[in-house]
C-alpha cells in the first residue's frame, strides 16, 4: 500500500526555507526545522536523508523557476531577449537578497551543500547568459568585448547592486546622501529603478 500524502515534505521545505534565509546553511538546525513544521525527525530522514540533501532541495526549488524563464530560443536572442534576462536577474537578486547574502557567507565559510549548488546552478545560469551575449555579438547588436568581462560587469551592475542597501543596513549605516537607509532601499528596489538600471546596461552594451 502506498503511503498517503500528508504534505509532510512540503511543510519541512516551507519551514526550512524560512530558517535558511534567516540563519544560513551553516547554522540551520534540522531539529529546529522539524519543530517548526511539527514533524518528527524520523519523517525528515525518510523524505530527505540528511541536511545537505534538504538544503539542495530548497535551493533547487527557488532557482529552477528562475532558470526555466531564463532560457531563450535562437529567435529570442536579441537585445530585447537580453534585456528580458537582465530584468529577471535583477528581480531575482532583489526578491531573494536576504538569502543571497547568507549563501555568500556560507560559500566563504566552506559550506559544502551551498558550494555544490553554486557550482552547478551558477555555471548553468552564466552559460545561458553567455550564449545570449555571444549570439548578440554575432548579430552585431552589442560591442565586441570578452564575454567574461561582460558577464562580470553585468553581474555587478544588475545583481550585486540589489544587495547594497541590505549590506549597508547590516553594517549599521543609517543614512546615505542624507537619506534614511529605508528610503534608499525603497528607491533602489522598485521595478522602475530596476528597469532603469537594465536600460543603462543595455545602452552601454549596444553596438551603435
Amino acid at each position: 500500500m502506498s503511503r498517503k500524502s500528508t504534505n509532510t515534505d512540503k511543510k519541512l521545505l516551507v519551514e526550512g526555507r524560512k530558517l535558511l534565509i534567516k540563519k544560513g546553511a551553516s547554522k540551520l538546525s534540522i531539529r529546529e526545522v522539524c519543530n517548526a513544521a511539527k514533524v518528527n525527525l524520523g519523517m525528515f530522514n525518510y523524505y530527505f536523508g540528511n541536511k545537505d540533501k534538504f538544503i539542495e532541495k530548497i535551493l533547487d526549488e527557488i532557482y529552477e523557476d528562475f532558470l526555466s524563464d531564463f532560457q531563450l530560443t535562437e529567435k529570442e536572442i536579441t537585445l530585447e531577449g537580453l534585456e528580458h534576462q537582465l530584468l529577471l536577474m535583477a528581480k531575482f537578486a532583489r526578491d531573494n537578497r536576504h538569502l543571497v547574502l547568507v549563501l555568500l557567507n556560507d560559500i566563504l565559510n566552506g559550506e559544502k551543500a551551498v558550494q555544490k549548488f553554486a557550482r552547478v546552478k551558477m555555471r548553468r545560469h552564466f552559460s545561458i547568459l553567455a550564449k545570449t551575449i555571444k549570439g548578440c555579438q554575432k548579430k552585431g547588436l552589442i560591442i565586441k568585448a570578452p564575454v567574461p568581462l561582460l558577464l562580470t560587469q553585468i553581474a555587478g551592475s544588475i545583481g550585486l547592486s540589489n544587495l547594497i542597501p541590505e549590506v549597508l543596513k547590516r553594517l549599521g549605516v543609517n543614512k546615505v546622501f542624507e537619506l534614511g537607509i529605508a528610503t534608499v532601499s525603497k528607491t533602489l528596489m522598485t521595478d522602475k529603478a530596476i528597469q532603469l538600471r537594465v536600460h543603462i546596461v543595455i545602452k552601454g552594451l549596444k553596438n551603435d
